[in-house]
C-alpha cells in the first residue's frame, strides 16, 4: 500500500497545484501571461512530483512524473523543455539503470508529443481528455516494461495496478479540469462581449430616441412651411422652434460624445467653491421654483486640475438631480472639505430618494428614475466626466428621506 499512498499524495498536490494556478491565471488579462503561469504550473508539478517518489527497488523510484510532463506537452507544446526538465530532475536521484529509463522513455515521447500537439489542440474536448488518458496508460506501461529490461522484474501486483491505473486517473482529472477552465474562460469572455453588445444597444436606442424626437418636430414644421402661405410672425415661430428642437438633439449628441470620449483636450487649475458657485447661480431659479433652500459649507482654497467646463457641466447635472426630486421644496446641502490630499464634494437633498436597486443602476447610459421625463444622458455623463477627473463617487439614499453623493478628488493640487 506504500506505492499506492505516495502515488495517491502525488495526485492530490497536482489538484492543488492546478487549483491556486488557477487563481493566478485568472488575473492575467494577456494571453502570453496565461500561458506562462501555465507553463510554470506544469514545471512545478514535475518537482513536486519527485519530491514525493517512493523507491520500489534498488534504483527505481515511482512518481506521477509523466502525468504532468505528457499534459503539459499537449496543452503548451514545450514537450522538449518538459522531458529535459524531467531527465534533469530525475538525474539529481542518482545516475542509475532507473535514470537511463527515464532518459530513453521521455526523450522519445518528447518527440511523439511535439508531433501531435497541432493535432492535439484540433480535437474536441472529450477527445483531448481521451488522448490523454491513453498517452499515460502507454507511458506508464513502458516505463515498467523498460525496468524489466534494465533491472529485476517488479513482480508486485500492487506497483502494476498502481503505476498504470493512478496515473490514468490523474491525468484523466487534471485534463478535464484544464478544459473545463478553457470552456469557463471562453463563456466568460463571450458573456463579457455580449454585456458590452447590449450596452450599446441600449446606448444607441437611447440616442436615437432623444435625436428623433426634435427631428420629428423639425420635419412638421418644415413641411408646414412649405404647404402654406404663414404669416411672417407664424413663419418666425416656426423656425424658432425648429432651431430650438436643433439645439436640443445637439445637446444630447454632444452628451453622448462626452460619454465616448471622457478624456479632456486641457487641463487647468479649478477653483471648487468658486465653479460650485457658478452652477448653483445658474440653477438658482430651479430651486426657487421648486421651493428648495441651498446652503453652502467651504472650505477654502480647495483646487483641483481638470476641465473647468465639464467639471461645471457635472456638477449641473448632479444638482439639477437633486432640485427636481424636490418638487415640494427641501433642503439641498453643497459642501466641500478636504482630508490629506483628497477633496470632498459633497451634494445631500432631502428629496423623493432612491432604492438599492436605482442605486445600483445609477449612470447607465438608458436608465433613468425620472419617467418619461429623463434620458438617463444627464448622470451618464457626470460619473464618465468624474472618473475621467480622476475621481470617485459614492452614493447613499434612503426612501423618502434623501440622497448624498460624495465624490472624491484625489488630483488635489497645492496652492503655494
Amino acid at each position: 500500500m506504500e506505492i499506492t499512498k505516495h502515488l495517491l499524495m502525488n495526485l492530490s498536490l497536482l489538484l492543488v497545484l492546478l487549483f491556486f494556478t488557477q487563481l493566478i491565471i485568472e488575473r492575467q488579462v494577456k494571453e502570453e501571461s496565461r500561458e506562462r503561469y501555465q507553463l510554470f504550473y506544469f514545471i512545478i508539478s514535475i518537482f513536486t512530483c519527485y519530491i514525493f517518489s517512493v523507491q520500489v527497488q534498488d534504483g527505481i523510484h515511482f512518481d506521477l512524473r509523466q502525468v504532468p510532463m505528457i499534459l503539459g506537452s499537449l496543452y503548451t507544446g514545450y514537450s522538449f523543455l518538459l522531458a529535459a526538465f524531467t531527465i534533469l530532475m530525475r538525474g539529481f536521484l542518482g545516475i542509475n539503470d532507473g535514470f537511463w529509463v527515464s532518459v530513453g522513455v521521455f526523450a522519445t515521447l518528447a518527440i511523439v508529443l511535439k508531433w501531435i500537439h497541432p493535432w492535439f489542440n484540433r480535437l474536441t474536448l472529450n477527445s483531448r481528455v481521451g488522448i490523454s488518458v491513453l498517452l499515460t496508460v502507454i507511458t506508464s506501461f513502458l516505463l515498467m516494461q523498460m525496468v524489466t529490461v534494465v533491472s529485476e522484474p517488479i513482480r508486485h501486483p500492487e506497483a502494476w495496478i498502481s503505476f498504470i491505473l493512478i496515473p490514468a486517473l490523474t491525468s484523466g482529472l487534471v485534463s478535464y479540469s484544464i478544459e473545463t477552465i478553457r470552456q469557463t474562460f471562453i463563456i466568460r469572455q463571450r458573456l463579457a462581449k455580449a454585456d458590452k453588445i447590449e450596452a450599446v444597444s441600449h446606448l444607441s436606442a437611447a440616442i436615437s430616441h432623444e435625436i428623433r424626437n426634435p427631428l420629428t418636430t423639425v420635419k412638421g414644421f418644415l413641411q408646414l412651411l412649405g404647404e402654406k402661405d404663414y404669416p411672417d410672425e407664424k413663419k418666425k415661430e416656426f423656425i424658432d422652434i425648429a432651431v430650438q428642437e436643433l439645439n436640443r438633439a445637439e445637446e444630447v449628441i454632444n452628451d453622448y460624445l462626452t460619454f465616448a470620449r471622457p478624456a479632456f483636450e486641457k487641463e487647468e487649475l479649478i477653483e471648487v467653491d468658486k465653479e460650485l458657485n457658478q452652477v448653483l447661480n445658474v440653477l438658482n431659479p430651479l430651486a426657487n421654483l421648486n421651493g428648495v433652500k441651498i446652503r453652502k459649507k467651504y472650505s477654502p482654497e480647495l483646487v483641483i486640475s481638470g476641465d473647468c467646463s465639464k467639471f461645471k457641466q457635472a456638477f449641473i447635472n448632479l444638482i439639477k438631480n437633486g432640485l427636481e426630486a424636490m418638487p415640494n421644496g427641501g433642503e439641498l446641502i453643497v459642501q466641500t472639505f478636504r482630508t490629506g490630499t483628497v477633496i470632498h464634494i459633497l451634494v445631500r437633498d432631502t428629496g423623493l430618494g432612491m432604492t438599492e436597486e436605482q442605486i445600483a443602476r445609477l449612470g447607465e447610459p438608458y436608465y433613468t428614475t425620472k419617467g418619461q421625463q429623463g434620458t438617463g444622458l444627464g448622470m451618464m455623463v457626470t460619473f464618465s466626466i468624474i472618473r475621467a477627473m480622476r475621481g470617485k463617487v459614492e452614493v447613499k439614499s434612503q426612501v423618502g428621506i434623501g440622497t448624498t453623493f460624495h465624490i472624491r478628488f484625489s488630483n488635489l493640487i497645492d496652492e503655494k
